[in-house]
């Protein structure tokens, strides 16, 4: 991940960026699984003041966030840490970890993840393309409780709390919404 902004750049030139209104950041994909045989995929995230990511944790991928610009506020664990461009956090698997945009400017950063995990590649893009459509509530979740059972699937997206336990719930809910051509839906429209 050790790249430098004019490298970034290069890498950001010609490929979809995709806004998420509701955490008021866009992501733009510069490597993916794909590109590099599963070995990791790294994002670029630019977040206005204010947005923010709630709290949440990967069991199937680890990261590594590197701030470019800006400052961003992280949490990993219990640890809240404020970092100026070229700071780093690791993210370790099965850790909780949210992160915020604390300033009144923009702030920009890099995600590493290891391994990539294509399910949280398309998943993000079809995320996203809901709140940019309005189906998406306050916090970030699509209104269609299928839709979120399903991304939340696809993500490896896991909430902390209450929520582990409805873990083999959004299980079942994300079985129906794949009946229901759900999977198919999101795909076509955001992933296509």
């Amino acid at each position: 991940m050790e790249r430098t902004d004019e490298q970034i750049d290069a890498l950001r030139a010609g490929r979809p960026q995709h806004r998420n209104p509701v955490q008021r950041d866009t992501v733009t994909w510069l490597r993916t699984g794909a590109e590099t045989g599963g070995e990791h995929a790294l994002l670029h995230v630019e977040v206005e003041p204010g947005g923010e990511v709630l709290a949440h944790y990967h069991r199937r991928f680890g990261m590594r966030l590197r701030v470019l610009e800006g400052t961003l506020r992280v949490q990993v664990g219990h640890v809240v840490r404020d970092l100026a461009a070229g700071g780093e956090v690791e993210v370790p698997q099965e850790h909780v970890f949210r992160w915020k945009n604390p300033a009144g400017t923009p702030a920009r950063f890099v995600v590493e993840l290891r391994p990539a995990h294509e399910g949280f590649e398309k998943g993000l893009v079809a995320l996203y393309g809901l709140a940019r459509d309005g189906r998406a509530r306050r916090d970030g979740r699509p209104k269609s409780l299928l839709r979120t059972a399903l991304l939340i699937q696809w993500t490896d997206i896991n909430l902390p709390g209450i929520y582990r336990w409805l873990g083999p719930v959004l299980r079942v809910l994300a079985g129906v919404a794949r009946r229901r051509g759900i999977d198919r839906e999101l795909e076509d429209r955001y992933c296509g």
